[in-house]
């Protein structure tokens, strides 16, 4: 259903699925009303409550499959054992979103699996760390930063992890090698991945110096025996640029220990505050602005050359990282911290920074690419948005490309707004 705009108060932008459904309703009725029975009516209003009956028996028994998964996670002996029970709740979120066409739905739905997923492997790597005799885990706080943390994760989002301790010492490199083998097992990381890991003090560093320094460094994932004795390693960096800012401005605590995780937020709101200034910060809204879009040159589609998707549209790349990305910069500019994509927008209309007809365009964009996202999330079984154009009826390709031209505009105001003080 789409996100319209209200017009007044605080009430000015919201989502209004709800009322769009009332009005379309009054609308039917008027014209049943006026052209049929009594009797006739009367029929249309049976098979409308039955319609009602149908959806809240289908409500209800999601509630209760989804109560049971999330006992079934809560009571995972393994991590190994919640990947199963990861891909039965996606079958059953990826059904619901067939049915209602809600990102807004989804998303939430998502972001509530992915923590009680994140936290029961946090749990067993402590479990597991003191059934090797290696102590208890120490003080420590999990953040998330990603799609989790602007609170837009999908069936397959793309997250990176900060494991921040309070007291250096060996239980947390122990700790920190059971956390990042769990994570891997419940396929939260894939091969390769590592959280970034570090004390308060080196996050502090990181958030100021960048990481030009460190070195990335495979984890040491092999068995230890009990009592073994981890070797302490570097922080490992937060590499490509546009994550960079992503881990810093998209973070959210997720487990462990609140006041520790509260210092970290801080401490990133602050680094932000401080850099929204300087050159580097410009230079990377260059870098945004100039990321290329779906709609090419005399409205062609730019398509995928070559490879599995061929003839494809990467939806993620080129259209929906641009939008999340701009908006994101525009957000820190006008000093907007907190919130996802749709808060954030919200904030620019209020604050003045959008006007009301672009931050409704924006937020059909953010729907329709959502959409598209999910969509291919779906058909693919993987983190993988693609849309093939053969596809789209008229309405759908209507709306992409309008969803992309908001994008274009966006992309011009910030141009306006920030290029010029590089």
């Amino acid at each position: 259903m789409p996100m319209l705009l209200g017009t007044k108060g605080d009430e000015i932008l919201k989502w209004r699925a709800s009322t769009d459904l009332v009005d379309n309703l009054k609308k039917r009725l008027e014209r049943k009303w006026g052209s049929s029975s009594s009797r006739e009516a009367e029929a249309f209003l049976g098979t409308l409550i039955d319609s009602f009956k149908e959806e809240l028996v289908y409500e209800g028994q999601l509630d209760e499959e989804l109560t049971a998964l999330h006992q079934a996670i809560a009571e995972a002996s393994t991590p190994a054992a919640l990947v199963p029970l990861q891909a039965r709740y996606r079958e059953l979120v990826a059904a619901h979103f067939r049915r209602r066409n809600s990102p807004l739905a989804l998303c939430s739905t998502c972001n509530a699996l992915h923590d009680r997923v994140l936290l029961r492997a946090a749990q067993l790597a402590e479990e597991r760390m003191r059934d090797l005799g290696q102590g208890t885990a120490p003080v420590y706080a999990l953040l998330v930063s990603g799609d989790r943390g602007r609170g837009e994760q999908t069936l397959y989002g793309r997250n990176r992890y900060l494991l921040l301790h309070q007291l250096d010492s060996q239980r947390f490199y122990l700790f920190s090698h059971q956390l990042t083998q769990a994570l891997h097992e419940a396929g939260l990381l894939d091969e390769g991945e590592t959280p970034w890991h570090g004390s308060l003090t080196e996050w502090r560093s990181l958030l100021k110096n960048g990481d030009r320094h460190q070195e990335q460094r495979p984890p040491e994932l092999e068995p230890m025996a009990p009592f073994a004795a981890a070797q302490k390693q570097a922080p490992p960096p937060l590499p490509e640029w546009s994550w960079r800012l992503e881990s810093m401005a998209d973070l959210c605590h997720v487990a462990g220990f609140e006041p520790l995780a509260e210092q970290a937020l801080s401490a990133a709101a602050s680094a932000l505050k401080e850099q929204r200034g300087r050159d580097p910060f410009f230079q990377l809204a260059r870098r945004v602005i100039n990321l290329p879009l779906a709609l090419g040159h005399f409205g062609r589609w730019r398509l995928e050359r070559g490879g599995e998707h061929q003839g494809e549209i990467d939806i993620e790349t080129l259209g929906l990282s641009p939008l999340v990305q701009l908006v994101r910069i525009l957000a820190l500019q006008a000093e907007v911290h907190e919130g996802g994509t749709l808060e954030r927008i919200r904030q620019l209309l209020y604050r003045g920074a959008l006007d009301v007809e672009l931050a409704e365009r924006l937020l059909k964009a953010l729907q329709c690419l959502m959409q598209l996202r999910i969509e291919g999330e779906i058909r693919s079984e993987g983190a993988a948005a693609f849309a093939n154009p053969e596809d789209f009826g008229m309405a759908v390709d209507a709306r992409l490309r309008s969803a992309l031209e908001a994008v274009l505009n966006l992309q011009k105001i910030a141009y306006q707004r920030l290029v010029g003080q590089v």
